[in-house]
């Protein structure tokens, strides 16, 4: 009865450590798993990011003119059949889709259309789930903001997929017939679920709970009851998606898991059901005596068999350790008295040969001390398991073993198993992610690892360290003309001759695209980072020979060195570019030295632009006026408003200092309209006052022109005021006419239409030709005050001028003559015949307020002047 207990126990002890094991065992590879995924899933989302941002880089340069149909086969996109890329205008119509009925079809209810009209982000948004319009299917949308030029909304870059592209590689063969992947966001939404081979629904998900997908985004060990709406326990691991807000989580069911266990149970309990029956027959039949002695033969029988099934046909090696006791009864050494075949063929042994030696005779020197150390602390706690790599002199075979030490009374347990396969596949995956699959060269994530460390031993040494931004001249043209195959040959060719001049101590990383990051260490001096960036450029200039075709490419080079413009990875790397983009905004094909003015400069105009946005919110901006007045009686004829931007820190700032950078930001746009509001409001002002209003000229830039919008902002400024039309002119200048004149002679049609008059400003420092001057039907021509200071300095100022009058008459045009400041100059613009002056002879720019008293009929602001003269 007692030997049946014992059996029955051991038994029970051996079901339970099976599956503890394989419960471990699960843990373990629900967490690889998740990992594996996480990359994969960061991979695949990453081809769909590099995706959208090349077609928004197409639709972009292109002014939003790009179609899908235009790249043909150009750019390897990814399975039609998996991923359908649509382009929707900012009106949310659908112009350009590789999904078949999708153009003309509206996308303006969508979620993702409305997040990136209200958000001026660029980076990839990623959707919840939706329901597809053409199969009905669930899918999930990666999308991008499209910016027109002046960078206002203009549109949606969406790629549509679902569970089976965003899981793709999940399946019953790594999950189990139970077992679940799901990709979750951040926001505790579905974007993917599997459960084995099947695709779970993302908006109706029939296994996925709320209170699972609320317990997120950090999950241990087996699921709680009441997570998953089958049932089933799971093992739990997650892990976030790299580069993304979402994360992976994967369950391995619990059934899957200890399916191997029941086999187990069931063998176990025939030999317990078996040794019972023995047990008892042979009670039964046996003396006392021949009992006592037969029940212990057959105890060790039992105990040996019940241990042997156990493990002989195990992976993992078994051996049992007894301690060896000195004189002083303490453990001086620890022999083998069994183990499993398996454990003698780690030790490249037969299990005969192997049983009785000694921890002494099979080890010595550090090694030995290490595992007595060992041995002596699993005596006193009980537990130890650890990993560990095998060195050349190890008598283990394996390259990396896994060792759990379990005390057993008065002896010790040891489990080896060889996890050598295992370690090199986490090896491998490890290299793949910090190496680029094309060029084989380290990538940004490696030097995400790589510079901090490579900056501390500069440090510590004193040297210094240089940052070479290596960016390839002319690649994108040759890549769009050519096809991808032939950029990416040329890629690994510029790999190939990089590697040629450099030493074997620098390192090269392709940091993206056509960009290179190169790392000099011991440098010695700038010079010397100068000439290897100089070998760069010259090595690059040779052309490559790519199949049949020659290709010329070169490169501009930007270099940081640490510590002088850096002391950490990020800033270096910053300032690398910054310098690359000197030479880029330069002359191509050479390299430059990180110029903290230049960037001060920059970080300036950033500034400057976001107190402009600032400015704009709180009102800061006033208009001045300067009259316009009869060339002879000194009439006031108009004036023309002109904008200051009152700095709550820097006072009055003149247009010089923001206008420029309000065009190149697409803010001129906004500003344009609240000028026009201002002005358009002071004349209703004047007029309700009873004073005699003159037309007011207003400044309109190219960028406004090219916008299409001067014509309409006029239009319902004057209607919202309820003057009359003719009240505000409008001054446009030659180089308006660089680009879009076919648009911006529609818009000059219109305002003559509705009687505003037009003035072309600065005449003779522009671009305009007589034909174009001619066609541009302008009322006034405002001569630029360059050719006025001429006046009275030489007979050539006044053949000039005379023949800019002569011209402007001929066309029809009254002629103004800007900047006169003394009355030399009036009295030669009277003799030559000019209409009209403006200038601080007769008025500087002056506050709305202190315009006033020139609103009364019958003054002459020229008498004034004059006698003050």
């Amino acid at each position: 009865m007692i030997l049946g207990i014992l059996l029955w126990g051991l038994l029970a002890s051996l079901i339970e450590t099976n599956r503890q094991h394989l419960e471990d065992e699960a843990r373990v590879d629900a967490d690889m798993l998740s990992s594996t995924y996480a990359r994969q899933i960061s991979h695949t989302i990453g081809e769909l990011d590099h995706i959208t941002a090349l077609l928004k880089s197409y639709w972009e340069s292109s002014q939003g003119r790009f179609r899908l149909e235009q790249i043909g086969e150009q750019v390897n996109f990814i399975d039609p059949t998996l991923v359908g890329i649509s382009i929707s205008n900012q009106d949310g119509v659908i112009v350009s889709s590789t999904l078949s009925n999708a153009v003309g079809m509206s996308v303006v209810d969508r979620g993702y259309f409305q997040h990136h009209a209200a958000n001026a982000a660029s980076t990839l948004h990623i959707g919840i789930p939706l329901t597809g319009r053409f199969n009905d299917a669930e899918i999930v949308t990666f999308t991008r903001r499209l910016n027109r030029e002046d960078g206002e909304f203009g549109g949606v870059i969406t790629a549509s997929t679902g569970t089976p592209f965003l899981a793709a590689s999940a399946n019953k063969s790594t999950l189990g017939a139970t077992g679940v992947l799901a990709l979750i966001g951040q926001d505790g939404i579905l974007r993917a679920a599997k459960v084995g081979n099947d695709i779970d629904s993302l908006l109706r998900p029939s296994v996925i709970t709320r209170e699972m997908l609320a317990a997120g985004p950090t999950y241990n060990d087996l699921g709680r009851r009441g997570w998953f709406a089958d049932g089933v326990l799971r093992y739990l691991a997650s892990k976030p998606v790299p580069g993304y807000p979402l994360h992976v989580v994967v369950g391995l069911g619990q059934s899957d898991v200890l399916e191997p266990l029941r086999d187990a149970q069931a063998t176990y309990i025939k030999i317990g059901i078996g040794g019972s029956c023995v047990l008892a027959l042979f009670a039964v039949a046996a003396t006392v005596m021949s009992l006592r002695l037969a029940w212990r033969r057959h105890r060790e029988d039992i105990v040996r068999h019940t241990y042997r099934v156990a493990t002989e046909g195990a992976n993992e090696g078994f051996y049992m350790w007894r301690p060896v006791y000195g004189r002083s009864d303490e453990v001086s050494d620890y022999e083998l008295v069994d183990c499993n075949e398996r454990g003698a063929e780690l030790y490249g042994s037969r299990r005969p040969q192997i049983l009785g030696r000694r921890l002494t005779s099979l080890y010595n020197g550090d090694m030995l001390e290490r595992l007595l150390e060992t041995a002596g602390h699993v005596m006193q706690h009980g537990y130890h398991e650890d990993e560990f790599e095998t060195s050349s002199l190890s008598l283990v075979t394996p390259a990396w073993i896994h060792r759990r030490f379990v005390r057993a009374e008065d002896g010790i347990a040891v489990t080896l198993r060889d996890i050598s396969e295992r370690k090199r596949l986490e090896t491998e995956k490890d290299r793949m992610a910090e190496q680029d699959s094309l060029t084989s060269l380290p990538n940004r994530h490696w030097l995400a690892g790589y510079l901090p460390a490579a900056l501390s031993r500069a440090e510590a040494g004193g040297g210094i360290l240089a940052v070479l931004f290596v960016d390839l001249d002319k690649f994108k043209s040759i890549n769009d003309s050519w096809g991808h195959t032939t950029g990416d040959l040329l890629l690994q060719a510029v790999v190939a001759r990089l590697r040629g001049v450099l030493r074997p101590s620098d390192r090269i990383t392709r940091f993206g695209g056509d960009e290179f990051i190169v790392l000099l260490e011991g440098v010695a001096r700038d010079a010397d980072a100068a000439e290897v960036a100089h070998r760069i450029s010259t090595a690059l200039e040779e052309p490559f020979q790519i199949g049949q075709r020659e290709c010329q490419v070169g490169a501009s080079i930007g270099i940081s060195l640490f510590p002088k413009d850096g002391s950490d990875a990020e800033t270096l790397i910053r300032n690398a570019d910054i310098a690359m983009y000197t030479v880029k905004s330069g002359n191509r094909g050479h390299y430059r030295f990180f110029d903290q003015e230049f960037y001060a400069r920059i970080q300036l105009r950033r500034e400057t632009e976001a107190e402009l946005v600032l400015a704009l919110e709180q009102d800061q901006f006033v208009i001045h006026y300067q009259p316009r007045v009869d060339a002879r009686s000194g009439t006031l004829l108009g004036l023309e408003a002109l904008v200051r931007w009152q700095h709550p820190t820097r006072g009055l700032v003149y247009p010089g200092d923001f206008v420029p950078i309000a065009e190149g930001s697409g803010l001129i746009l906004q500003l344009g309209a609240m000028v026009m509001d201002k002005v358009c409001a002071q004349l209703a002002q004047w007029r309700e006052e009873g004073l005699h209003a003159v037309p007011v000229s207003v400044n309109a830039s190219a960028r406004q022109f090219n916008e299409g919008s001067v014509d309409d902002v006029l239009a319902m400024h004057v209607r919202r005021h309820g003057l009359p039309p003719s009240l505000i002119e409008i001054e446009l200048t030659e180089s308006i006419m660089l680009s879009n004149a076919g648009q911006v002679f529609d818009q000059l049609t219109a305002l003559h239409a509705m009687g505003v008059s037009v003035h072309l400003d600065d005449f003779g420092t522009g671009y305009s030709s007589l034909s174009i001057l001619h066609k541009l039907d302008v009322d006034v021509l405002k001569v630029d005050r360059a050719f006025t200071a001429q006046l009275g300095t030489g007979r050539e100022g006044q053949i000039l001028f005379k023949a800019i009058i002569s011209m402007a008459k001929a066309l029809d045009m009254r002629v103004v003559a800007e900047g006169v400041e003394d009355v030399e100059q009036l009295t030669l613009l009277q003799q030559l015949g000019c209409d009209e002056v403006q200038g601080y002879l007769v008025s500087r720019p002056l506050p709305a307020a202190e315009v006033r008293h020139f609103l009364r009929p019958g003054i002459s602001l020229l008498a004034a002047a004059t006698a003050a003269e």
